[in-house]
């Protein structure tokens, strides 16, 4: 576990830090690494995330590098997951509340619900004003990326020349600071384990890779 003290790391899905050995034993047969979280200094893996392609899909997330369980994430329903302790002690339920564009706009919501009488935690994925100006200057680089398809057929450029949507996404209870805040540019989570227990942090980190 870490110490009070906030810190960023980031999700690493396409290049997973190798195992020094096996899949743990204690995991399903068809267990496999998918992902990593790194500390944003770039040393040693903080944690690694497993899932298996029996039904459902679950993550199991394991602190790095002595590879000690942390928690597991498995479906609860349509958008919920539930997320458990090594021991099987519930942790928090995590659920996802897709965006739209009508009726009226909304944005992709996240909300853990930690057991026991703590808050729950809501994040929304994009800022206001990210979104605002993402409508605002829609019409300018939707036709910057026509026109650079265009090109790249004549040219046999295979380059990607679409825009993610904003993606910065905070955490944070009624009455307290953000406690997990991801910001889209940099893909790099930061930590606050004062208000979030870093294994729910991490079980975000996940699923929000993942789903979002």
């Amino acid at each position: 576990m870490h110490d009070i003290t906030p810190y960023a790391f980031r999700f690493s899905a396409n290049n997973p830090v190798p195992l020094p050995g096996p899949v743990p034993a204690h995991l399903p047969p068809d267990a496999e690494l998918i992902a990593t979280l790194v500390p944003r200094s770039g040393q040693g893996p903080l944690a690694r995330i497993y899932t298996g392609r029996t039904s459902g899909r679950p993550f199991w997330i394991h602190s790095a590098p002595d590879d000690r369980p942390l928690c597991s994430v498995t479906p609860a329903g349509p958008d919920a997951y539930d997320v458990h302790a090594a021991d099987g002690t519930p942790l928090a339920r995590v659920t996802r509340r897709p965006g739209r564009l009508l009726p009226w706009p909304r944005r992709i919501r996240w909300t853990a619900r930690p057991a026991g009488s703590h808050p729950e935690i809501t994040g929304r994925a994009g800022t206001w004003y990210a979104w605002l100006l993402y409508v605002v200057t829609a019409p300018a680089w939707l036709l910057w990326v026509l026109c650079a398809t265009v090109y790249s057929f004549f040219d046999g450029s295979p380059d990607d020349f679409t825009f993610g949507r904003p993606a910065r996404t905070r955490w944070h209870a009624p009455g307290t600071g953000t406690v997990l805040d991801y910001r889209g540019v940099s893909r790099t989570y930061r930590h606050d384990p004062r208000g979030l227990d870093v294994r729910v942090a991490y079980a975000l980190a996940a699923l929000r890779s993942y789903i979002n």
